[in-house]
């Protein structure tokens, strides 16, 4: 009775052995295809590999919303002397974050894939040369355009004037990074500590491109380029000037020199020039960079390049996948040379009013090389001209600053109401007279700072010093036309600020605030009510 037993036990075990059997083969047969699919995918078609458009959005500012019935007076000739009650706050008339235009959402139809490179000022364990806080000294768009078969690296200037997307201030571009980063004074050599400063860096930088998406994201600090190029065994290289390598162990003068890591950081590094300006040094490094692509493609070592970055613990950062950097690898080893073109934005370097040194891009050059990488026209950005710095240290840091005083006693209204507490009669007449000020003033601002912008752009002459007797008689009218409506708008702003600090002061004494501090620091830059985040660059 044992036998039929023992042979049910033997079927089930073999029926059970062929199952797994079965699964082994069926797992392995679709990983097969998978990694065939796959495989076909990073070197046939490289491109499938990529998204084109940005993960993340940016809210845009704007006024804040009352929370009692407010009547405003509304400035439109046929209601002028109309009051609707509690109005939706107007729209920030100034420059908003850039959106992909319909043009910019088409890049994807051109094959065209950006990725943002950037250099860190810092080493692994967070020493930095420049002083600190370390920052993303090297700003460089690389441009795949698949179906063309071209690449371009578009370098962004370091002290590019400019805007972090969410955050209420001016920034060098380079300082961007470190407002995404809250204000942190050192890297942590950990990739997820700094990708929202990388993220913030690349939609910054999309503003530059009129609103083209950047997706990706490669970092690399001191110590990474040092071993990449030690690990490919360093390069035979033309030098046009003379430096000390980055350890200062060694000098290096002008003609052929086989370069390690150090010395190519060194080189990198170069900020002597004639000229005074970033120019000459980006200039190198876009150089540099076709050189070690020549040797790596040359000597067939573009293959090593995924396996540096997949064994590096620390000091390079990407948000790309192992795959999608293989297959910008492949692409990269079926490219000639000669099809890597190198441009740059470039601009005057200023120092006026504010003590940090910032460069205002030519906005036709910028369009230019949107145009002509891109195939669309892009809209200047108003905001990055000498003429507009000075109305904002004439005014519009102060104006700034009363409307973020304000908005704070606003917000801690807002937040007593919710909480349940009443308000008397008085109080909230007290407030209407503080909220009525604040969106004067913020409208007023808005509006102006985008009517100034526009006519600033369309007289970039005035922003040559020293030139005033070679102006032209329209130009001289013009000029005198100019002032005269900066000055009535310093006049408007001015009264606009005291009736914010009169109203908001006697709100907050109502409702027993502590008191709005009304005071412009020095620096402005190191105001929170300018500058959201503190970054420092010394």
């Amino acid at each position: 009775m044992e036998k039929p037993e023992i042979k049910t036990k033997k079927k089930k075990s073999r029926k059970a052995l062929w199952i797994v059997l079965g699964a082994i083969v069926l797992v392995l047969g679709v990983a097969s295809i998978l990694g065939i699919w796959y495989y076909h995918k990073i070197t046939q078609r490289p491109e499938t590999m990529f998204r084109y458009s940005s993960e993340t959005s940016v809210p845009e500012k704007t006024p804040m919303a009352p929370i009692f019935p407010v009547s405003i007076e509304t400035t439109e000739p046929d209601k002028a002397s109309s009051a609707e009650e509690t109005p939706a706050p107007a729209e920030a008339q100034s420059e908003p974050t850039p959106q992909p235009s319909a043009d910019a959402e088409g890049i994807e139809n051109k094959g065209i894939l950006n990725i943002l490179l950037m250099g860190i000022d810092a080493y692994e364990d967070g020493r930095t040369t420049s002083g600190s806080m370390p920052h993303t000294d090297t700003i460089m768009v690389i441009a795949i355009n698949f179906d063309q078969d071209t690449v371009d690296l578009i370098t962004l200037p370091r002290d590019t004037l400019s805007k972090a997307p969410g955050y209420s201030g001016f920034y060098k571009l380079n300082g961007v990074f470190n407002v995404g980063l809250g204000g942190k004074f050192r890297t942590t050599g950990k990739a997820e500590d700094l990708a929202d400063g990388f993220l913030l860096t690349s939609r910054a930088a999309e503003q530059w491109l009129g609103g083209i998406s950047i997706p990706y994201y490669y970092g690399l600090d001191f110590q990474a380029v040092i071993d990449i190029v030690d690990a490919i065994g360093g390069i035979d290289y033309d030098v046009d000037q003379r430096f000390p390598s980055m350890s200062g162990l060694k000098a290096y003068g002008t003609g052929m020199h086989h370069l390690d890591g150090d010395a190519v950081m060194g080189y990198l590094r170069i900020r002597r020039r004639a000229d005074g300006l970033d120019s000459s040094r980006t200039a190198r490094q876009r150089r540099m960079m076709v050189a070690i692509f020549k040797k790596l493609k040359n000597e067939g070592k573009l293959s090593q390049i995924p396996a540096l970055i997949s064994a590096a613990n620390s000091g390079i950062y990407t948000n790309t996948t192992l795959a999608q950097t293989a297959a910008i690898v492949n692409y990269a080893s079926h490219l000639d040379s000669d099809r890597i073109r190198t441009r740059a934005m470039f601009g005057d370097i200023g120092q006026i009013e504010f003590v940090w040194r910032f460069t205002y891009v030519d906005q036709q050059n910028r369009l230019d090389i949107i145009r002509e990488v891109y195939g669309i026209e892009a809209e200047p950005v108003g905001y990055c001209t000498r003429q507009y710095e000075r109305w904002l240290n004439s005014i519009g840091f102060k104006a700034m600053k009363h409307i973020r005083q304000a908005e704070k006693v606003i917000k801690t209204a807002h937040e007593r109401k919710e909480a349940g507490e009443v308000f008397t009669e008085e109080q909230v007449a007290l407030y209407g007279d503080c909220y009525r000020d604040y969106i004067a003033l913020y409208n007023a601002f808005e509006t102006e700072s985008a009517r100034l912008q526009k006519l600033y752009l369309e007289n970039l002459w005035r922003e040559k010093h020293g030139t005033e007797k070679n102006w032209t008689p329209e130009n001289k009218q013009t000029n005198i036309e100019l002032k005269a409506l900066e000055n009535e708008i310093l006049e408007q702003m001015t009264e606009l600020i005291k009736n914010v600090e009169r109203s908001t002061n006697a709100f907050t004494e109502a409702i027993d605030c502590p008191k709005c501090s009304w005071y412009l620091r020095q620096n402005w830059f190191e105001d929170p009510d300018i500058n959201e985040v503190d970054v420092k660059f010394g």
